[in-house]
């Protein structure tokens, strides 16, 4: 006992272990994350644009169809890497015992509140009101609020369950941070998922863009805790659905306000 205590004791705080570096594996997952995200969105936007009455000229309604697209992409990449490459694990499944799912409601709140100082903190400072961009309707509303829930299961298929699970077989290793550990494979996709967002550079203020990319990785690491822990992609799809529809009702609210 005392030799088990002596170790663990001695562990150091930071530790890489098993790790051995492999572009191929990282390059495939990048084509991939763009095969299934790139056409499904593109798909729905083309729809949305040539038949915008069928959607009542509604952005959250193509956002939906984009997302439901994405969806599908990933299960049907689920399906092929199941076939491909059988030891993979999409932890596409129900928890067999602990869900985690509080844990996860607490999380994306904290993260909805993260997102929202570090996306409108000038706004906070000077006192000037928030302006939404979304449809202030009865239908508009309760519209973006689905479908920003609806973007944790749609990413957390596409990114924790395809890539990570694809990677954790292809590039072996684990990061522990104090008690805090998950697979390399989870740090090369939260890296990944915060480059699937490089159009807030495009579109959005630079201390927005940068700021995204900075709590998109952080946010994706716990995920990748989160879906660890539970054996299951339940978890990180509620956080992840949480964090997105909290600070866009918070954004709501205030724009009213």
């Amino acid at each position: 006992m005392t030799n088990t205590t002596t170790l663990q004791l001695g562990r150091p705080f930071f530790q890489i272990t098993g790790f051995k570096f492999r572009l191929w594996p990282i390059v495939l997952a990048a084509v991939l994350m763009q095969a299934m995200l790139w056409p499904a969105r593109e798909g729905a936007r083309w729809l949305f644009k040539q038949h915008a009455d069928w959607f009542h000229h509604q952005i959250w309604a193509f956002v939906g169809l984009a997302e439901l697209f994405q969806i599908v992409a990933g299960l049907i990449a689920i399906l092929i890497m199941k076939r491909l490459l059988p030891q993979a694990d999409a932890n596409l499944r129900w928890p067999s015992q602990r869900s985690y799912a509080g844990l996860a409601v607490f999380i994306g709140v904290v993260m909805a509140a993260i997102m929202l100082v570090a996306d409108y903190w000038p706004q906070f400072l000077s006192h000037t009101p928030l302006k939404s961009d979304y449809e202030m309707t009865a239908i508009g509303v309760p519209g973006w609020l689905f479908v920003m829930f609806i973007a944790g299961p749609n990413e957390e298929i596409v990114f924790r369950g395809v890539l990570v699970g694809m990677l954790t077989v292809l590039i072996r290793g684990r990061l522990r941070l104090g008690r805090f550990e998950i697979p390399i494979s989870g740090v090369i996709v939260s890296l990944l998922f915060g480059a699937a967002h490089y159009n807030s550079f495009f579109v959005d203020p630079l201390y927005q863009a940068v700021a995204q990319q900075l709590y998109a990785f952080a946010f994706g690491l716990t995920y990748v805790w989160l879906m660890e822990r539970s054996r299951s992609l339940l978890a990180p799809m509620i956080a992840h659905g949480v964090s997105d529809l909290v600070e866009v009702g918070a954004v709501m609210l205030l724009a009213v306000a």
